[in-house]
């Protein structure tokens, strides 16, 4: 059995496959010191973590090697995973993107890269209350 996040930290789990986008989000969520992050480097490894293991956010980039993030949701979503509700902010570097292709829910909200720090806390802090 799954029990849910009971400490004081919000887990997040990050997937990104480039390693400079990933060390820039470190160093913007090291603004929210309760953040225990997760990092994955592909689309397979996110799917497979989330499909295990409880996060309050996971942070998706769009474009990721196996899967994309966009698929992810819908896998995790259609086959009512333990994270089939958890809040998504899905990343993309693709201008074309609009804010409301995010699978189709208000919990899982679109961010343009390059990102800015100010607009990736207030996004999470939107999606969670406990930070």
């Amino acid at each position: 059995m799954i029990k849910p996040n009971t400490s004081q930290t919000t887990r997040v789990l990050l997937a990104e496959d480039d390693e400079t986008n990933i060390q820039v989000i470190l160093a913007y969520l090291s603004a929210l010191p309760t953040l225990e992050l997760m990092v994955v480097k592909d689309g397979r490894a996110a799917l497979e973590t989330a499909t295990v293991n409880l996060y309050e956010l996971m942070i998706f980039d769009q474009n990721m090697p196996f899967i994309t993030g966009d698929r992810i949701i819908r896998h995790l979503q259609a086959s009512g995973s333990i994270n089939a509700h958890t809040p998504v902010i899905r990343l993309s570097a693709d201008t074309t993107q609009t804010k409301d292709a995010s699978a189709g829910s208000s919990r899982n909200i679109h961010l343009s890269k390059p990102l800015r720090q100010n607009e990736l806390i207030d996004t999470i802090k939107l999606l969670l209350t406990n930070i």
